[in-house]
């Protein structure tokens, strides 16, 4: 590291790579948010980030901002991500840092994708270029939680999501009965559909798709609809119900194909357990995230497993007295916050595949 060159400034830029790189959430998956700023003793030269899927890279879209004239030779290069190497839907970043003579480069952290791992660092040293990796690294691994974990461990990166009256349940009734009442406030059904549209995939059991027929929509905010997903392996959905009728994408993951089921259809492998099977096929479909919200059954399948990476807990003013019990965790919350009377935890899995790297950014809730 250059002695003139403090670590603190190059986390003050890796910071800023940050918050470039989460303006391509919702629109990036299931690539990595990638940002990249060029820095002149202390000046922004450039900055970009990954915009779309098989757009420039953050790399590519700060070069360009910065125009066709050579890069300045104490200019230094930042990047939350290891610099790609291979032709996937772009040509290799490293190749074009190289092209373009950029002298010093500071890396957030290492690449595991198979294609990159390590080969992108290896080129731009090969080169001459003076490679810094490993700056904010648990700030840059929290951000890209969901792409690490699906590229390690070869499944989703699994968010729990409840919302609990303040004396313990998940509804107002008895689970055989429709809820009535509601249980967040206003402000905080803004906040989950944002996390709706942050996710690729929302997961739900068949029976809350039986009880209260939700629709699963991102409808409170701009973003992308996620594919939601239903395990209903005894076929008591509805055909009429909301995630099979809005003309939304809807997988429907059951033993026996419903002919009278508008929806993408996976018929489950008998003896082997549904998650497994979900995993799978998420996997093999570049699925990085996936939002489960209910019902009680399937988020104490997820957590008695352990195969889930964090939970997302509200707990409103209301009180029921009676109900379906809310899931319960023996966890320290990681970080909690107020969304108008609504109280909200996250917990993280100690034993979840990144969990031991994560470093929760305080401006959660993401």
């Amino acid at each position: 590291m250059d002695k003139a060159i403090s670590a603190l400034d190059h986390a003050v830029w890796m910071r800023r790579c940050l918050e470039l790189a989460v303006l391509g959430r919702n629109r990036v998956a299931p690539n990595p948010m990638v940002g990249a700023v060029l820095v002149q003793k202390g000046n922004v030269l450039a900055e970009g980030w990954h915009q779309l899927v098989g757009g420039p890279h953050a790399e590519v879209n700060c070069l360009n901002a910065f125009g066709e004239g050579p890069v300045p030779e104490d200019a230094i290069l930042y990047v939350n991500l290891e610099p790609c190497s291979h032709h996937g839907r772009t040509p290799p970043c490293a190749e074009m840092l190289i092209r373009r003579e950029v002298r010093t480069v500071v890396v957030g952290q290492w690449d595991p994708f198979p294609a990159v791992s390590g080969r992108g660092i290896a080129l731009l040293q090969e080169a001459g270029i003076k490679v810094t990796v490993g700056v904010e690294e648990d700030a840059c691994t929290w951000l890209q939680r969901r792409f690490l974990t699906s590229v390690k461990a070869a499944r989703p990166y699994v968010i729990l999501k409840w919302a609990r009256s303040r004396d313990g349940f998940l509804d107002q009734h008895p689970r055989t009965e429709r809820s009535v009442q509601r249980i967040s406030s206003a402000g905080t059904d803004v906040l989950v559909h944002a996390w709706r549209s942050a996710e690729q995939a929302i997961l739900v059991g068949s029976r809350t798709v039986l009880n209260d027929d939700p629709s699963l929509t991102v409808r409170h905010v701009d973003g992308r609809q996620p594919l939601r997903i239903v395990i209903d392996r005894k076929g008591i959905t509805p055909a009429s119900s909301k995630m099979f009728t809005s003309g939304d994408q809807t997988l429907l993951l059951t033993d026996q194909k419903r002919n009278n089921i508008a929806a993408d259809q996976h018929i489950l492998s008998p003896g082997v357990d549904p998650i497994e099977q979900l995993f799978r096929l998420a996997n093999e479909r570049s699925i990085r995230s996936i939002l489960v919200e209910g019902g009680a059954e399937l988020l104490g399948h997820f957590l008695q497993s352990g195969r889930w990476d964090e939970a997302r807990e509200i707990t409103s003013e209301a009180i029921f007295h009676r109900g379906t019990s809310a899931p319960t965790l023996d966890h320290l919350a990681a970080v909690s916050l107020n969304s108008g009377t609504d109280h909200i935890a996250l917990y993280i899995n100690a034993e979840a595949p990144i969990a031991g790297s994560i470093g929760i950014d305080p401006a959660w809730p993401w």
